[in-house]
């Protein structure tokens, strides 16, 4: 006798290809996503690599990397190597300028009774106890970061920035 089989076990061939289908969007959208950040945190890490030349450079350079601002930006741009990113990664240098290291955390620089002088050292006093004023270079870097999949520049921030204060010896 042959069997026969009931409706509730009908043929079944299509079903896993199905499953297929409608499982392969989300999992390159997850996929995407970790890629796009994968890519975000190197990104970062190379400009922060940039940032610390650039602050190497500086504290060699010493005071008279007043005059060398873009040479500074330069170095900070070709360490980062991100050159073929658009827009293009934006460098400012502040300083040397005299400021005083607060007793607050996080430390912050305020601006000392008096300014620096011509031949670039501070004078004055600050209101810390046992700390003279300083010359601090201030150098902040960053780029927006184009990500592979659109909707993650609305998930996150795809502005990534990087400072460093170096006191100049």
């Amino acid at each position: 006798m042959k069997k026969r089989s009931s409706p509730s076990h009908g043929d079944r061939r299509g079903i896993a290809a199905l499953e297929f289908a409608l499982i392969v969007p989300v999992l390159l959208l997850m996929l995407g996503g970790v890629a796009d950040f994968g890519l975000l945190m190197v990104g970062k890490g190379q400009l922060a690599n940039g940032v610390a030349q650039g602050v190497q450079y500086a504290l060699l350079k010493g005071p008279s990397v007043v005059g060398a601002t873009p040479t500074v930006q330069s170095v900070v741009k070709s360490a980062a190597g991100l050159s073929g990113v658009k827009p293009a990664v934006t460098v400012t240098v502040t300083g040397p300028a005299c400021y005083c290291v607060s007793s607050t955390y996080p430390a912050t620089l305020t601006a000392p009774p008096s300014a620096m002088t011509a031949s670039h050292t501070c004078t004055g006093s600050c209101t810390f106890p046992a700390a003279a004023p300083g010359a601090f270079v201030i150098i902040n870097a960053s780029y927006t970061y184009s990500p592979l999949m659109p909707f993650y520049s609305k998930l996150a921030n795809t502005t990534v920035s990087e400072t460093a204060t170096v006191r100049m010896q």
